[in-house]
């Protein structure tokens, strides 16, 4: 059985939609940040960088960091088409979409969301906030002019890729304006939206 190791966060979304679109049992353990049980020893030992979300595999061990879960459990579940496989034409796109997504994009909500975490001056808490508005709007224009499926990021269909951009959209400010500049984004969240995968996880992290 998988277990997460998960906060009410970005990654953690997207690893538990994962899982329900792989219909496998697993059980999620919360790792509530805000009292630093992500510092402590014990979660150390199951994820040394001391980061969450964290998954450990039925077959052993633990791995983090978003991207490369979502790897390890689309190529646990070649059936399920949440990522393209070895060999793939879409391979290396997906590959490729999914680190500028984990580091352009959620880096980028990262820093808009926690500006005081890379900076001391409160001037220059508010300057990296507000560039860091101006860089997420590049790169959700980015996003937009790289849809190639409509719906879906991918023309083949579905991926985790959906799964993960959708989830970068909900920290937005004003979905209603981020949407209406950009109307293909605004089409595949609306798709991602109605999965019951994706729905389930927004449920469980707005709880």
């Amino acid at each position: 059985m998988y277990e997460l190791h998960w906060e009410y966060m970005a990654g953690s979304i997207v690893v538990q939609a994962m899982l329900e679109e792989m219909n496998v049992p697993y059980r999620m353990t919360h790792v509530d940040m805000a009292a630093n049980e992500h510092k402590t020893q014990a979660y150390r030992r199951i994820n040394p960088v001391g980061r969450v979300p964290a998954i450990r595999l039925p077959r052993g061990g633990t791995i983090g960091e978003t991207a490369a879960i979502v790897i390890a459990l689309g190529e646990d579940a070649p059936g399920s088409g949440l990522i393209p496989q070895p060999r793939s034409p879409d391979r290396s796109a997906f590959l490729f979409w999914l680190n500028v997504m984990a580091t352009a994009g959620y880096m980028t909500v990262a820093r808009k969301g926690h500006p005081e975490r890379y900076a001391f001056d409160e001037t220059a808490i508010a300057q990296v906030e507000e560039r860091a508005a101006v860089d997420l709007a590049a790169f959700f224009d980015l996003m937009e002019a790289a849809i190639s499926g409509g719906t879906t990021f991918l023309a083949s269909g579905f991926s985790a890729l959906d799964l993960y951009l959708a989830m970068l959209t909900e920290w937005s400010d004003d979905k209603s304006g981020l949407f209406a500049e950009r109307a293909t984004l605004s089409q595949l969240c609306r798709a991602v939206s109605l999965r019951p995968s994706y729905q389930l996880a927004m449920q469980t992290h707005q709880t």
